[in-house]
């Protein structure tokens, strides 16, 4: 068996209000229109790799998001086969004896919805989790952004491998993957599709602002001066909004009747393209204190160390508050 570390990338709607979701509803919620795998053979070395790029038939103009985090146009696309053909080159590349891993389950059910969309009679081999074996290995609970594990690993970016590619993608997926301590412990991470649905009123990220960009967002009095819970009077913060996690920041600020208040801010890219936030702000505790302490202290360093000077804090393509919208969250 053959360990094809496969990644994905897809188009959506532009707006759930356009024709062409109305015509295919939740049948089709997200339109692969990118293959990208690496290829591992029995010592789990890359023995080769594979883009095939999909043109879209439903969602025909590229999200505007999507074209910018992939590079994937209309001119890049059209002259690229259907779902239907690019599934079979794809599947005939990989072989007939293998298993797919990936990072996350993301992939995984957008992949099955498109075969169920596009009638592919074809069976999809077992998949496997390998961020869930990464966060076994390293004693970590929830899920961890690629590029935080490669850095945990020495994987080194390549200039000329661009994040949000798909072949690019899994080969670093399969770099990290080769570098855990055991990595046959993956197939104790199977993963199964979940059905996908949109539905306006429930998303696993809590909004409670929407936002033009997180810049002026983070310049605004809403977090400059976060409103106490008790009063609803205006706070002076403690400590810079430090980051916490990609899209993630943490503050402690003052009440003079109240005391000191944990701030808790998360921003997330929303599937309509805008963006989200979720301001939290509540009494702090001693974990709390030390906490913020501790992750501004580090923030300093790596500032001062300059591994915050490309940082672009618009992409929030690193920000699992996941909005896939799975029919059981």
């Amino acid at each position: 068996m053959q360990f094809i570390v496969l990644d994905l990338e897809w188009n959506q709607p532009v707006s759930y209000q356009c024709s062409a979701y109305r015509k295919v509803g939740d049948r089709l919620l997200f339109e692969v229109i990118q293959f990208g795998a690496a290829k591992l053979n029995e010592k789990l070395e890359i023995v080769d790799e594979i883009s095939v790029p999909v043109h879209p038939t439903h969602y025909l103009t590229i999200h505007p998001r999507v074209k910018r985090m992939t590079g994937l146009s209309n001119d890049v696309l059209c002259d690229a086969p259907d779902f239907v053909e690019g599934f079979a080159q794809f599947m005939d590349w990989c072989g007939d004896d293998c298993a797919f891993l990936t990072w996350g389950g993301d992939d995984v059910s957008v992949l099955q919805q498109n075969v169920d969309f596009f009638r592919v009679e074809k069976e999809l081999p077992k998949m496997y989790d390998i961020q869930r074996l990464y966060a076994a290995a390293v004693g970590k609970n929830g899920q961890t952004a690629l590029k935080t594990a490669m850095e945990a690993l020495g994987v080194e970016v390549d200039e000329e491998r661009t994040f949000h590619n798909a072949m690019h993608d899994a080969y670093y997926t399969a770099e990290v993957f080769r570098r855990l301590p055991e990595p046959m412990a993956v197939l104790k991470y199977e993963e199964h599709p979940r059905k996908l649905v949109h539905n306006e009123r429930r998303s696993r990220f809590r909004i409670t602002d929407t936002i033009t960009s997180v810049a002026e967002a983070m310049q605004s009095e809403k977090l400059t001066a976060p409103v106490c819970p008790t009063c609803s009077k205006p706070t002076k913060l403690l400590t810079e909004l430090v980051p916490q996690a990609p899209g993630k920041y943490v503050a402690l600020s003052r009440c003079t009747q109240h005391g000191t208040m944990f701030v808790k801010i998360r921003f997330s890219q929303l599937p309509d393209g805008q963006k989200g936030m979720n301001l939290s702000v509540l009494p702090a505790n001693r974990q709390n204190r030390a906490y913020v302490h501790t992750k501004e202290l580090q923030y300093q360093l790596k500032r001062k160390r300059g591994d915050y000077d490309n940082v672009d804090i618009e992409d929030l393509s690193d920000v699992f508050s996941s909005n896939m919208p799975f029919e059981d969250a």
